[in-house]
């Protein structure tokens, strides 16, 4: 398996588009097709409400949101252009709800869609179509930080562990990322151990036989520190490049009231993460 072709959601509005950024470096590195994918959000109003807003209101509405995706466009093709690539661009034009489940669809038939880190302190269109292309999808998401700054890389890379489905497909789709990889550790996060028990043994020898030495580590959470805090921290001092780890291995009603792993590293994450589903 290699990454050929690779969507990226691009940033409406201001600001450093930190996702494009990362896009473009890493289909520089990985000699991939890049694709931007543009949201021309439309208001949706419930029928009932429709005669509170003017049509003017609706209109002004929309062009604001045209000139945020034309700039988001230009700054893509721009940052492309500065490595050496040729951006490919689709738009989509819809209601929140509706453009990100479009492009959940359109994330199938690529082999990666990078997204940037939703803003902790507001609901928007980032958060709703990274979930969309988390669930609907079937293909990897690589999430980039808000303070991302340096290029892609996959020189140093840890895999979170829990012998989950999930955990087992990322797994299979870092793959392509492995072979440049000169540090690769798996970290299973877990308060107590059996005496005699190695976590993460049988992932080292699967991984052993693609020619991949993989140094094994448990981290148990100090205090009331989550699994999430536990892993960063790790990655942090081992200074890794790309986590790669399973996402919302419960259904996505429990942790969005129950809280998750995976809700609380797509808040917190401060190095790219590799999410499969």
């Amino acid at each position: 398996m290699m990454i050929r072709d690779v969507l990226v959601n691009l940033k409406m509005g201001e600001g450093p588009d930190v996702a494009t950024d990362f896009a473009v470096s890493l289909a520089a590195e990985l000699d991939a097709h890049l694709t931007g994918v543009a949201v021309t959000y439309a208001i949706s109003i419930p029928p009932v409400y429709t005669e509170a807003f003017s049509t003017e209101f609706i209109d002004v509405q929309r062009q604001e949101s045209q000139k945020l995706a034309d700039a988001a466009v230009m700054r893509f093709t721009e940052a492309a252009r500065s490595m050496g690539l040729t951006g490919e661009v689709r738009q989509i034009d819809g209601s929140l709800g509706g453009a990100a489940e479009e492009v959940g669809v359109m994330a199938r038939l690529y082999d990666l869609t990078v997204v940037g880190q939703p803003d902790r302190d507001q609901i928007g269109s980032d958060e709703v179509v990274t979930e969309a292309v988390l669930f609907d999808s079937g293909r990897p998401v690589l999430l980039v930080p808000r303070n991302q700054q340096k290029p892609f890389s996959a020189r140093r890379i840890m895999v979170a562990w829990d012998g989950g489905r999930t955990a087992a497909r990322a797994v299979a789709e870092a793959r392509p990322f492995l072979p440049q990889a000169s540090f690769v550790e798996a970290v299973v996060v877990q308060a107590r151990s059996k005496a005699d028990e190695v976590p993460g043994a049988d992932l080292a020898r699967h991984l052993a036989r693609h020619d991949k030495h993989v140094e094994l580590r448990r981290l148990a959470p100090e205090g009331s520190e989550s699994v999430a805090d536990c892993i960063l921290k790790e990655a942090v001092a081992r200074e890794i490049d790309l986590i790669v780890m399973g996402g919302y291995g419960h259904s996505r009603l429990r942790e969005f009231v129950l809280g998750g792993v995976t809700r609380d590293m797509l808040d917190k994450a401060t190095i790219p993460v590799l999410f499969s589903h």
